[in-house]
């Protein structure tokens, strides 16, 4: 009966090695009170149990961990371990394999074996010949990696560069999610071919290709014993799988993945090719997450200046973000897809960001405003749009933080746009902008009922607000009136406004 071996996914010196046989029930946890120490901060003190019974069956159990127990990627009180499963405690991942099974590498008895198991990449006994195309395509790759601008189009002709050497049937790039350490899709091909790595036929493969840091090939999935059982396998009819590791400067990035079904094999001399595609598309995400912490940094710093600017007086507090919530509500309703929605919540957040530029005596006026004081106000959409305008990640919000105070019957301002020349985010947030301020209070008047400030919306149809846009009111004005106050409609209003993926 072949012994089991817990194996870290990222190698390091404080994590140790696990060793099980059968009859063994071994802790795990942070410190010496555990028979074997983990130590790293997200364990417990005592974190888990490792079990096996006489037949060799593996299971863990959760002993009240703060950060949990995870087998492939769920989050288990107890649950049975199979070799290739992958078990998280806290943040530190293992994966699952028979002792036996674990051998090293051999050039010449990898090349023996390739045609039926998992091998590093192959030694080739004489210096391989110079694929024109597939120098070409690197080239060209290398290029764009050079200028690129839209990260999923140039990780999109990765995988195509790459199908026109290995014409694998299905390839994905994968990443993996720094908060959760889960792999996760970022190009596929072909479209729609796969939207987790649970859908794949090895996510064992991906695993051990991180683990070892190299290139792995399984040329006959139904010669290999870790994989004749996965269902995705026998559901896709997948026969041959290649993956290789990415890694950048500071770590594990994800892989690169493609298989092929039916009876072809994977030509052992295309792992080349693959790691030198892997390494174009590991580049490309390193550097992309650098600009998207860079992005995401900056835009949290300015949304926390349009807070204070709305804090400047109480009874404003809080205004962006509910005019954020209502109109991602409209938004929603409308059924827009997941990026455009972040666009509308980076414009929401911002709309009012001008009103730096207004001064206090005009901001803060208990009373009507004169004609020059109302051209001070007005003058905030201008001032914001010119403050942001220069930033290439809120150049879709603009038209909404310009045109949100356009008229449908052109009477509004800066433009005096009309009808369907106000952009279309626009006219969904003048009308969520318009609810929010009527159901809020001011120094002269008090804030109106939910119900008037829906007759009036309505009255004001075809007229201030764009008809669709109160028709989609009409049909949501329930779950405005639920978003307004008290802490569901505050934990309501914090789910809608977390950023968008």
């Amino acid at each position: 009966m072949p012994a089991l071996r817990l194996e870290p996914t990222l190698p390091a010196p404080h994590l140790p090695v696990i060793d099980l046989a059968a009859g063994d029930s071994k802790t795990v946890g942070r410190t010496g009170h555990a028979d074997i120490t983990v130590d790293d901060p997200s364990l417990s003190r005592l974190h888990a149990r490792l079990s096996v019974d006489t037949n060799g069956r593996l299971t863990v159990d959760d002993l009240g961990s703060t950060n949990g127990v995870f087998v492939n990627g769920a989050e288990q009180v107890r649950a049975a371990l199979r070799p290739g499963d992958m078990v998280r405690f806290g943040q530190v991942e293992y994966l699952v394999s028979t002792q036996d099974t674990s051998r090293e590498t051999d050039p010449v008895a990898d090349e023996a074996f390739a045609g039926h198991t998992i091998v590093r990449r192959v030694a080739v006994s004489a210096a391989p010949k110079v694929d024109r195309i597939a120098l070409e395509a690197l080239l060209a790759t290398s290029r764009e990696l050079m200028a690129f601008s839209d990260l999923p189009a140039l990780l999109d002709r990765v995988l195509e560069r790459l199908d026109s050497i290995a014409k694998p049937d299905r390839a994905a790039i994968l990443l993996v999610d720094a908060a959760t350490g889960a792999l996760v899709p970022r190009a596929v091909r072909p479209s729609g071919a796969y939207s987790s790595v649970s859908e794949f036929a090895s996510s064992t493969v991906v695993r051990q290709a991180l683990t070892s840091r190299d290139v792995f090939i399984v040329h006959d999935i139904k010669m290999d014993p870790r994989l004749q059982q996965a269902a995705s396998v026998l559901a896709a009819g997948v026969h041959s799988v290649i993956c290789v590791p990415l890694f950048g400067r500071a770590g594990p990035i994800g892989a690169l993945y493609a298989d092929k079904l039916g009876l072809e094999q994977f030509a052992p001399e295309l792992a080349e090719y693959a790691a030198a595609f892997a390494g174009h598309a590991a580049a490309a995400l390193e550097t992309a997450q650098l600009y998207d912490d860079r992005e995401r940094h900056f835009r949290a710093t300015l949304e926390a200046f349009a807070k204070a600017i709305d804090a400047r007086d109480h009874y404003t507090a809080g205004h962006s973000e509910r005019v954020t919530a209502y109109t991602l509500v409209l938004a929603r309703t409308l059924g827009k897809p997941p990026a455009e929605l972040e666009i509308i919540r980076r414009a929401g957040m911002l709309h009012d960001i001008g009103k730096v530029g207004v001064p206090d005596a005009v901001l803060l006026k208990a009373g009507p405003l004169d004609p020059d004081e109302r051209k001070a106000i007005e003058r905030h959409v201008t001032i914001g749009h010119g403050m942001l305008e220069s930033l290439p990640f809120l150049t879709d919000a603009l038209p909404a933080v310009r045109g949100h105070h356009e008229r449908w019957d052109g009477k509004g301002y800066p433009d005096k746009l009309a009808g369907t020349d106000i952009h279309p985010h626009a006219r969904l947030m003048g009308v969520a902008d318009s609810y929010v301020a009527m159901t809020s209070a001011r120094p002269y008047r008090s804030a109106l009922p939910v119900e008037e400030a829906a007759r009036r919306l309505r009255a004001d149809s075809g007229r201030q607000f764009d008809p669709a846009a109160i028709e989609i009111f009409d049909a949501m004005e329930e779950r405005f009136a639920a978003l307004r106050e008290g802490p569901e409609a505050i934990a309501a209003r914090a789910e809608l406004l977390r950023p968008i993926a």
